[in-house]
């Protein structure tokens, strides 16, 4: 019988014991997101010195990138879900187990597919219908920044075990230093310091893969300790699980086509947007960038939301997992409140602040108006996907996206840009934030997630 996990905040908590819990899981998240965020709006500001070409460039990439990133979703997803649930049930060899198969499962893809961008990373750039002068500088970028893909993905899949666990700082804190040295490496490496060569586009791309790097051998040292909690070690680490193999990605791939959704709805976006000019394109770029300001601080909701549903279910408590959401509702609609106000008054200062260009300014000012409109559905249709994936339902978020982004988004796009221009676009995108919201809104509201307690301990592990 394998020792148990305690886990103390299962146990009928007070309001206010509540809320600390979700206070101490939420912080680390929310300082890694504004921290995330005030890097990569340092870092764009840099790119966005360098010309509207290589704006678009760099987001082209970074967006093939995150399409990269919905496959070890799947698997993040999944892990995080399973061992919240182990831990809830106080099971720690099952913990150990899967933290060993989502890792391995996620290491033995990520070769296959950082080659395969490589090989194809030209058309995978005219996919997004990149403009003539933007391609070479997007194909040379993706090629480089490839090599950090290995290094990257430890990192997620270590986060989601440890999310799973409950903790949440060991993330921030190696976040922190990754991004401090990607930072740093930018400043040296795209202008030239420090006796160093001005590198422009390319300097980001080796930046990037050093920091992820330094972040991926912290992330992975940290795992196989005994501070982690999940007693990894490499005894069975190479033999596959199939069977739970299958469980993660039962839980995760529905999870990861809601991303696909999304991923493969920003080509056509993309293209459309692209088509008006590359000034539209880098106003769209750096728009969804200075939006982060709005949604990153509230991203660390829908991830407490299902840790803590998770726990609450596994330790075979429904009401308790209602509580929590509840709470963290409540908490990301005032948080959500504030960092809306920004948005919409620094409209253009936030754009200037990342580019000189005027009419990039304009465009993108334009976006921020309209987007602030959508900040709080789109932050609570995230806090209650949330809680649908810790009770193991990854398929009415997944539904959800599809809906909001095929049957609104993409559709609306096309009709309204034809009499509106980009701020056609721009409503579109606005308007599938509440079709999303209104439809796994209902879903929670049926309650019938509450019927999955224990679902997921109904196997036995074998020892490793």
């Amino acid at each position: 019988m394998s020792a148990p996990v305690v886990v103390e905040d299962v146990l009928e908590p007070s309001q206010q014991e509540l809320r600390r819990n979700i206070l101490d899981m939420v912080w680390p998240i929310t300082a890694e997101n504004v921290l995330q965020f005030l890097i990569g709006f340092v870092n764009t500001a840099m790119v966005g010195r360098l010309g509207a070409a290589t704006i678009l460039a760099v987001g082209l990439s970074g967006r093939i990138s995150q399409f990269v990133w919905t496959i070890f979703n799947a698997i993040g997803t999944g892990t995080t879900v399973l061992i919240a649930r182990a831990v809830g049930a106080g099971d720690r060899l099952r913990v150990r187990r899967v933290a060993q198969q989502g890792l391995l499962l996620a290491v033995a893809l990520v070769g296959l597919v950082a080659a395969a961008v490589f090989a194809f990373a030209p058309w995978l750039l005219m996919a997004f219908k990149a403009t003539p002068d933007s391609l070479p500088i997007g194909v040379a970028y993706l090629r480089i920044l490839v090599f950090s893909m290995p290094f990257q993905v430890v990192f997620i899949i270590t986060s989601a075990i440890l999310r799973g666990t409950g903790n949440t700082r060991t993330p921030m804190l190696i976040a922190t230093v990754t991004n401090l040295v990607i930072v740093v490496l930018n400043s040296v490496l795209i202008f030239g310091r420090f006796g160093f060569p001005a590198l422009g586009f390319r300097g980001p791309a080796i930046s990037t893969i050093v920091g992820q790097a330094v972040g991926a051998a912290l992330a992975f040292r940290f795992l196989l300790s005994d501070r982690s909690g999940v007693n990894l070690g490499l005894e069975g680490f190479f033999s596959f699980d199939f069977p739970l193999l299958r469980r993660i990605l039962s839980i995760g791939i529905p999870s990861s086509a809601e991303m696909a959704f999304w991923q493969l709805a920003s080509v056509v976006l993309f293209r459309l947007i692209n088509g008006f000019g590359t000034e539209a394109g880098a106003a769209y770029q750096l728009g969804l960038q200075a939006e982060g300001i709005s949604y990153m601080p509230t991203a660390g909701f829908a991830v407490a939301a299902t840790a803590f549903v998770g726990r609450s279910l596994g330790a075979r408590k429904p009401d308790l997992a209602e509580r929590y959401v509840k709470e963290i509702v409540r908490w990301g609609i005032a948080l959500t409140t504030v960092t809306t106000a920004i948005l919409v008054l620094g409209s253009r200062v936030l754009m200037s602040l990342l580019t000189d260009d005027e009419m990039v300014i304009a465009l993108g000012a334009q976006y921020l108006l309209i987007m602030g409109l959508s900040q709080i559905p789109q932050q609570m249709a995230g806090t209650l996907s949330g809680s649908l994936r810790g009770a193991g339902d990854t398929i009415t978020p997944m539904i959800s996206s599809g809906i909001g982004i095929w049957g609104c988004r993409i559709p609306l796009s096309f009709l309204l840009s034809k009499r509106f221009g980009l701020m056609g676009v721009w409503w579109a995108i606005n308007i599938d934030q509440y079709v999303r919201l209104l439809t796994v809104g209902t879903k929670y509201l049926r309650g019938k997630w509450k019927q999955s307690v224990g679902d997921d301990l109904q196997e036995e592990v074998p020892e490793a």
